[in-house]
């Protein structure tokens, strides 16, 4: 037996033969032409690349689609084609030309230090390696799986994943690759173990049909396991069958409140790939999406057609269920170095969220139109705006709406209005305004989170204020009570998005007061649903 620890990247055990995929032997027997010959072998293997693309492409999913068109796209590449035969002219073959290419162009984009770009790389390399194995006439492997094995590899590429028999695949163990590359993100949400980083031995090709035992949750591979780890991990995957058959039969459970109304359980998400989890694990639907990651992460573009990708990409994910986007939340109490923002002696209670519009209205009428024509292009979804506190407040970004929404449809980039505007219900304020509040949005979302803190004058992250904080005090529970009567005598929905309903007695409490939508962080939700199946069933 040999064991390696590598990075875990995708939880879960598997016990299968191994099947060795090594690219990482390459350029032999090479034999250079002359230039113009081989710019027409590249011209022709691009060709080649293309087909076999468009044929993955037919036999795709939605997120594999997304990345073999982005591959698609790179081939016609002009910058990358243009310091291809910049080499070919220089004596290089076509073949070492693309390896050289690919290396100069990857690290330009990675010196970028953009996210976004550095992790586009991997797509970048896949389909140039596409290329060098045509133009070294070297077949790409078909992955032809006819029984379960545990892919060992260098790297899992994005065409690898759209090649493979997905029932077949037991687990990954990669040299290479990172917790974040797209096979290891679509391995956690295909539920397949998968560890990388791990020592480039076990690329041995002689290790090729070895059984191999992978531990997804500690990074542990053994090859050749004995008799004693075998017994272990068998035992350990019959408990997680066991374990996972409960959660997938509470996955797909309603819950019911005692008076025999559907609560929803939705999740808190930050992105598509939270988002596309989260529905995985049992969503319902996403009761907020926090926009202002947007502005906190270097992977996102905040130009209107880097905001436009990523609504969309959020929408998609949500496979057609409810989504709740919040307006940007951010202000002074959340410094950010792209927006120049004067210093504030009391943040909390100083210019955030919809405030911040009067200031910035470039900012915000931006978002607008990412939102708009986002729903225009992908379905109906829901926009709230938050820190509101006036009924000005409401009105004014409305009419900004509107304004935006009169232009982009005058010039013809949107057919129609797709979306429920709501209001967040964080500040007393908005509490007691919901009457007419509640006559101007399509529904209310209550953010507990900061109701609670502006109610008891209770920072939230100041430990020694931690005894007055309290989401379930009488005074809070009064202003939701008050929000949920205006809301239903105007007919709109009402939501609790604050932590306190990932919390069971509080969430208890919210909805013995007529809450019926519950969002929270997404490793909360089969807890609270099977507290609150426990509760109420025998009220049933």
């Amino acid at each position: 037996m040999i064991k390696y620890v590598g990075t875990p990247a995708s939880s879960g055990l598997a016990m299968a033969k191994i099947k060795v995929v090594n690219r990482r032997i390459a350029g032999f027997k090479r034999v250079v032409l002359a230039p113009h010959r081989e710019r027409a072998l590249f011209n022709a293997a691009i060709i080649l690349a293309k087909d076999e693309l468009i044929e993955l492409i037919k036999n795709s999913d939605d997120a594999h689609r997304d990345i073999l068109n982005f591959q698609l796209v790179m081939l016609d590449d002009e910058g990358l084609k243009r310091l291809v035969n910049e080499k070919i002219e220089a004596s290089v073959g076509a073949a070492c030309a693309v390896e050289i290419a690919m290396e100069e162009y990857c690290s330009r984009l990675k010196a970028i230090n953009d996210g976004y770009l550095s992790e586009r790389t991997t797509d970048i390399r896949d389909v140039l390696t596409r290329v060098i194995d045509i133009l070294d006439g070297k077949h790409r492997e078909r992955f032809e799986l006819t029984e379960p094995v545990v892919i060992v590899a260098d790297e899992i590429l994005p065409s690898d994943l759209a090649a493979m028999e997905r029932k077949y695949i037991k687990g990954f163990v990669t040299a290479g690759g990172s917790y974040q590359n797209h096979a290891n993100i679509i391995a956690r949400t295909m539920g397949i173990p998968s560890v990388c980083c791990v020592n480039s031995e076990v690329l041995n090709p002689l290790n090729n049909d070895k059984i191999v035992a992978i531990d997804g949750y500690t990074g542990e591979v053994f090859v050749s396991p004995n008799d004693g780890t075998m017994a272990l991990f068998t035992h350990r995957m019959n408990l997680e069958k066991r374990e996972d058959h409960l959660t997938n039969q509470l996955k797909h459970t309603t819950v019911y409140a005692p008076d025999k109304t559907h609560i929803q359980i939705f999740a808190n998400c930050n992105d598509p790939q939270d988002i596309t989890l989260a529905i995985n694990n049992g969503a319902e639907g996403i009761g907020l999406v926090r926009s202002e990651v947007l502005f906190m992460s270097k992977e996102h573009d905040l130009s209107l057609a880097g905001q436009i990708r990523f609504y969309t990409e959020c929408i998609t994910a949500c496979k057609g269920k409810e989504i709740t986007i919040r307006v940007f939340d951010i202000g002074a109490d959340k410094p950010l170095e792209s927006l120049e923002m004067e210093k504030e002696p009391n943040p909390a209670l100083g210019m955030r969220g919809v405030r911040l519009m009067y200031a910035q209205p470039k900012l915000f009428e931006t978002q607008i139109e990412a939102l708009l024509v986002s729903a225009d292009r992908c379905g109906k979804i829901n926009v709230m705006i938050p820190m509101v506190s006036l009924v000005e407040d409401v009105k004014d970004y409305l009419e900004m709406v509107q304004r935006v929404k009169n232009r982009i449809m005058d010039e013809g980039i949107i057919t129609q209005d797709n979306i429920n505007w709501g209001v967040m219900i964080e500040t007393p304020s908005a509490a007691f305004i919901s009457d007419q509040l509640a006559q101007m949005v399509n529904f209310f979302s209550i953010g507990t989170n900061d109701l609670t803190q502006y109610t008891l004058a209770a920072d939230r992250i100041n430990t020694n204020a931690s005894k007055y904080y309290n989401p379930v005090h009488p005074s809070v529970i009064g202003l939701m009570e008050m929000t949920i009567k205006n809301a239903n005598k105007y007919g709109i929905k009402v939501s609790v998005c604050g932590e306190s309903a990932a919390d069971f007695e509080s969430a208890k409490i919210y909805i013995e007061k007529g809450i019926r939508c519950l969002s929270m962080a997404q490793n909360a939700m089969l807890p609270i649903k099977q507290h609150l199946i426990d509760e109420f069933s025998a009220k049933n």
